[in-house]
Parts: C-alpha cells; sequence; structure tokens
C-alpha cells in the first residue's frame, strides 16, 4: 500500500471517528481534518489540507517529535481559536503516524473540547463557594441569634414603617408579648398612647437623619406592656441598613431598678442632710454657748487680774517702803522675811499678768500699737533683765546677732515673746550651760532664735508645749512655778504680728525656738543684710 492509499484509509477512519482527529506530517502541515474537526474549530477539511497547523491555530504547539507522544492516558491542555474567534479550552493526545517499515509520517491528534467539562467545573466551584458562603452565613446568624438572645436588654428591630421585623427573648420577658404576636406589630404599642403621634414624628425625624444616639436624652421615657402597666426605659437607637431598605435597632434597657435606687438614695440623702442641718444647728448653739461661757471666763479673769492686781501692787510698794529702812532698821531675819514677802509677791503678779494677757487675747481686747525701734537695744535690754538670774545658776547667756536694723512692731509685746522664750530656756538649762540669741533677715521676715543646752524636748510635744497650762521639760515641773501661759501668749502675739513660731529640740540636746516677724520694708537695713 503506497503512501496515498495510506493517508486514505487513515481519513476513512478518522471520519468514522466522533471525535476531532487531525494528522499533521513531519513538516507540521495538515493532511487529515475529519469532520468532528471541522463542526469543533469550524474550518473545513478543504481549507486547512497541506497548510501548516501553527498557521490555522496560531499558537498551536503539538508535539512534533516523532520520538515524545502523549499516549492516550494522558494529555495536554491548551486553548485554541476557532474560525469565528472563539477561544476553546482543549485537551490534546498524540500517537505517532508511522509509515511502512515504522519510519514516522507525522503525528495524529485527537482535540477533545473541555470548555463544557471546565465550564461545569467552574459552576461546581461556584456552587460549592456559595454554599460555603451560605454555611459561615448561617454560623453567623446563628451567633448574632445566640448573642441576641443572651443579651440582658429588650432589642428590637424596625422597619421604616414601625413594624417590628426582629426582637429577642427578652423582649417577650419586659413586654409580656409572644414573639408571633411581637413580629409584624406597630412599635408604638409598646409606649404610652398618649405619646404614639409624638413618637411617631420623632421615629420619622430619626429616619432622615439616622445616626446613632440615645432616646429622650433629659427626660423619663415609659414602656407599656401587654396588660398596660408602664415602666421607666432607657432607649438607645441605631441605623441599620437592610435589603429592604433603612431599618432601625433599638435597645431597651428597664430602669425601675436603678430608679428605686436612686430614690431611696435621694431619701436616704435628704434624711442625711435633715439630720445633718439639726446637727450643725446644735453644734452652733453649743458654739454659741461655748463662746458665750469663754467670753464671761475671759471677762472675770480680766476682772480678777484686776482686782488682785491692785492689793498686790500695795503689799509690793509697802515691801520696798520697809526694804528702804526709812522708817526703822530691820534685823537680818526681818530683812529675810521681807524678801520672801516681796520675792513672792512679784511672782504672783507675773502669774496674774499672765493670766490677764491670755483673757484679753482670747477675748479679742488686746490690740497692737506697732511702731519703730532699735532692734539691738530691745535685745539687750531683755537680756539684761535675765543676766543676775542666769549667773544665779551658772548660765552663760549672750546676744550673737549683728543685725542692726529698726524692727516695726510692738516693742513691749516684742520683748515679752523674747523674754518668756528666755526665761524658759534659764529654767530648762542646767548650771554651766549655754543660752544665746540671734537673728537673721529671711526674704521679708525677721527671724530670732532663742537656742540652749538644756535638756530638750521630745518631738511628740512639739506642737501641744505651745497649748494652754502646758509645762516645758522633761515631764515633770521646773523649779521655778508657772502658769504654762508663756509659750501660748507668745505664740498669739507673734500671730498677732503676722509671723508663726516654732521648736527644733530633741530630748539631751538642748532646744532652740525660733519665730519671725515681717519687716517694715520701709526700715533702713544696713547694705549687707539687703543682699
Amino acid at each position: 500500500m503506497n503512501s496515498s492509499q495510506r493517508i486514505r484509509a487513515l481519513e476513512m477512519i478518522a471520519q468514522a471517528c466522533p471525535t476531532s482527529v487531525i494528522a499533521v506530517d513531519c513538516a507540521g502541515s495538515v493532511k487529515i481534518w475529519n469532520a468532528a474537526a471541522e463542526r469543533l474549530l469550524g474550518w473545513r477539511q478543504s481549507e486547512v489540507v497541506s497548510k501548516s497547523l501553527a498557521v490555522v491555530i496560531p499558537g498551536c504547539q503539538p508535539p512534533m517529535d516523532t520520538n515524545v507522544h502523549l499516549s492516550l492516558e494522558d494529555q495536554a491542555e491548551s486553548q485554541w481559536r476557532t474560525r469565528q474567534g472563539t477561544i476553546l479550552d482543549v485537551a490534546i493526545r498524540t500517537v505517532p503516524w508511522m509509515g511502512e517499515e515504522g519510519a514516522p509520517e507525522g503525528t495524529i491528534l485527537f482535540v477533545m473540547d473541555l470548555t463544557a467539562r471546565l465550564h461545569a467545573e467552574k459552576e461546581q466551584l461556584a456552587l460549592e463557594l456559595r454554599e460555603r458562603e451560605a454555611n459561615e452565613l448561617a454560623k453567623a446568624e446563628s451567633r448574632f441569634r445566640k448573642l441576641l438572645e443572651a443579651a440582658p436588654d429588650a432589642i428590637i428591630e424596625v422597619d421604616r414603617e414601625g413594624r417590628i421585623v426582629l426582637q429577642n427573648a427578652i423582649t417577650e420577658t419586659l413586654f409580656g408579648y409572644s414573639r408571633e404576636e411581637l413580629l409584624g406589630l406597630s412599635v408604638e404599642t409598646l409606649i404610652p398612647e398618649e405619646v404614639h403621634f409624638r413618637h411617631k414624628e420623632q421615629r420619622e425625624r430619626f429616619m432622615a437623619r439616622p445616626v446613632t444616639r440615645p432616646m429622650g436624652h433629659g427626660r423619663t421615657l415609659l414602656g407599656r406592656r401587654k396588660d398596660g402597666s408602664l415602666f421607666p426605659v432607657e432607649i438607645s437607637l441605631s441605623p441599620l441598613e437592610s435589603d429592604d431598605g433603612l431599618h432601625v435597632t433599638a435597645v431597651i434597657r428597664d430602669v425601675s431598678e436603678r430608679q428605686r435606687d436612686q430614690e431611696q438614695i435621694r431619701a436616704m440623702n435628704e434624711q442625711f442632710t435633715e439630720a445633718l442641718s439639726e446637727k450643725n444647728h446644735q453644734l452652733e448653739l453649743r458654739n454659741q454657748e461655748v463662746e458665750r461661757a469663754t467670753r464671761l471666763k475671759s471677762e472675770f479673769l480680766a476682772s480678777m487680774s484686776h482686782e488682785l492686781r491692785t492689793p498686790l501692787h500695795t503689799i509690793i510698794g509697802f515691801g520696798q517702803l520697809l526694804a528702804e529702812e526709812n522708817h526703822g532698821n530691820l534685823n537680818e531675819k526681818q530683812h529675810g522675811f521681807l524678801n520672801h514677802v516681796l520675792q513672792d509677791s512679784k511672782h504672783l503678779l507675773e502669774l496674774i499678768n499672765d493670766i490677764l494677757d491670755l483673757s484679753k487675747v482670747e477675748a479679742g481686747q488686746l490690740e497692737l500699737s506697732p511702731a519703730a525701734f532699735n532692734l539691738t537695744a530691745a535685745l539687750d535690754e531683755v537680756l539684761s533683765s535675765l543676766q543676775t538670774v542666769a549667773s544665779t545658776k551658772g548660765l552663760h547667756i549672750e546676744n550673737r546677732s549683728t543685725l542692726t536694723l529698726t524692727l516695726h512692731a510692738e516693742r513691749v509685746r516684742f520683748k515679752e515673746i523674747l523674754y518668756n522664750l528666755l526665761s524658759n530656756a534659764v529654767k530648762f538649762t542646767p548650771p554651766s550651760g549655754n543660752i544665746w540669741v540671734d537673728a537673721k533677715i529671711d526674704k521679708s521676715f525677721l527671724c530670732i532664735s532663742v537656742t540652749d543646752t538644756g535638756v530638750g524636748i521630745p518631738a511628740t510635744e512639739h506642737e501641744t508645749i505651745f497649748s494652754k497650762f502646758v509645762q516645758v521639760g522633761p515631764g515633770k515641773k521646773s523649779d521655778g512655778e508657772g502658769t504654762g501661759l508663756g509659750l501660748s501668749i507668745s505664740k498669739r502675739l507673734v500671730e498677732l504680728h503676722g509671723g508663726k513660731i516654732w521648736v527644733a529640740s530633741e530630748p539631751g540636746k538642748g532646744s532652740c525656738f525660733s519665730f519671725t516677724l515681717p519687716l517694715d520694708l520701709g526700715s533702713p537695713l544696713d547694705p549687707e543684710y539687703l543682699a
């Protein structure tokens, strides 16, 4: 059988095959193009025979290597363009076309249309994807429904016409309607009848401008149950886009219990306020009584002090006349008696003066008369008055201040403050001890310090020693009797001048009492202290 006969026989077989069969020679020219190929690709056999397959099907690259062919079980997938320009997905299987004695003559291609199958596969994938999405959506809706049902507040969804299209279980419990009764029910059914019309207007305004917000801010809102009973609520609105247009989600909270708690708190506050007002009234009356008693006490002390000072001045005066011996000489024993009388009389006069000063301060009757005086001279005068007593105990007392300035204060009271501090230092400093006074400028204040090497004061008593009738010292009375008013009076006098007083002390390490007085900025200061 010659070559033409072989091609004719192969062509007869190909025409009977329902699959597209194309045979090409070793140069790639088409030799056989069966009817199925005509139907699939649109070219008639007469139009493509002897033409290159790569020209007929641009981009087509069937395997021309006669040593490499795809078996019928294997296939290559490609895209071929039809005569009409349609792109087809095709599967290609190839077998070698052998001549006599096994010589290769070309390749036979079996071309199968995959378009329908691939379309079916795409449809299947799309279907599976939609199924997965539907399952995910169903799961999400299930989770949403569980969250909705688990919410502690009533939640409803309302369409544009105000009909309820969704609600949770709490809504049924709160309003007394079943789920079937609520679906499609007008939302106005859940509020008092007298506000139906106003609520419809508010709903329309919200639909026109949908913004998440609380409803009825500053006003009391009421919900209406199926049985007609009303209860206070809080409502929060949120817009929700749905398939059939804009809806509104309302979260409704029953605040009955909160209002009861607030009412109880308000009632308790009113009771507390009334009780507090009554207590304050009683305290005011009591304070008035205390103030009156204090005033009467101060007036009594002032009066008694005046009454006591008059005979004391007489005793001291006549005692001093007797001591001068102008009307007769006294023997040694009489001199001793007279000295005791004068010493105790003067001590009693000091106590009475302390009580009188304190009573004046407490009664607000003590008025200061500030004037300019020399600081150094005032310090020396006070130190001189205590020098004899200090020497008797073997104490060294000195003025270490180098300031030379004019102070604007009440001179008598300034000396009284200093005298009280120095006399305490003398009382509580053991023999052979040291006492000194120092002064310095601290911004716009003069600071005076009285330091001693005495017994010291525990830190727990640093505040109490400035109280009335408190004795300074290590827990026992001093050798000299006193009222315990010196520091209290000094504190009042310092504060009346606009200053303050304090102590720094430790037991066994002495004490340093300091007080400040405001400087008269018009007073002449030495240039070295103006820095």
